[in-house]
């Protein structure tokens, strides 16, 4: 074997496991994307609720439901009933979120484990094949 067929047959294998890793490096990527996607749909309920407690939460600031604010009205003095209404927006604005947040705490971590976990069996078999 000569000496320009040897280069020529190592610059086949070095574009070969160039070509080789790019398309697992890619592979990769792609799997990391889909396991984060996949774990960001999962927050979306948890994120829901705290939404829906924010809402709640601010109509509690400002106790801006006039209609059950003059319901109480009617029974209570104005003062009482506006406590009252706010309380009870307060107790909701609660429980939505301390759904939320359990909810949230259950996920697993967003971290991409399984593709991390795939790179680094890959680094492994190379080092020692």
């Amino acid at each position: 074997m000569s000496s320009t067929e040897a280069g020529s047959a190592t610059s086949d294998l070095l574009r070969s496991l160039t070509d080789t890793v790019g398309a697992l490096l890619r592979q990769e990527i792609g799997k990391a994307r889909d396991e984060m996607t996949g774990k960001a749909r999962q927050a979306g309920g948890g994120l829901a609720l705290l939404g829906g407690a924010t809402a709640l939460g601010a109509m509690a600031a400002g106790t801006g439901a006039a209609l059950v604010l003059r319901l109480f009205d009617r029974f209570l003095p104005p003062r009482l009933a506006a406590v009252v209404v706010t309380a009870a927006f307060s107790a909701g604005a609660v429980g939505l979120s301390t759904a939320g947040i359990r909810q949230l705490r259950e996920l697993p971590p967003l971290m991409p484990d399984r593709t991390i976990r795939d790179i680094r069996d890959d680094i492994d078999a190379a080092r020692q094949a």
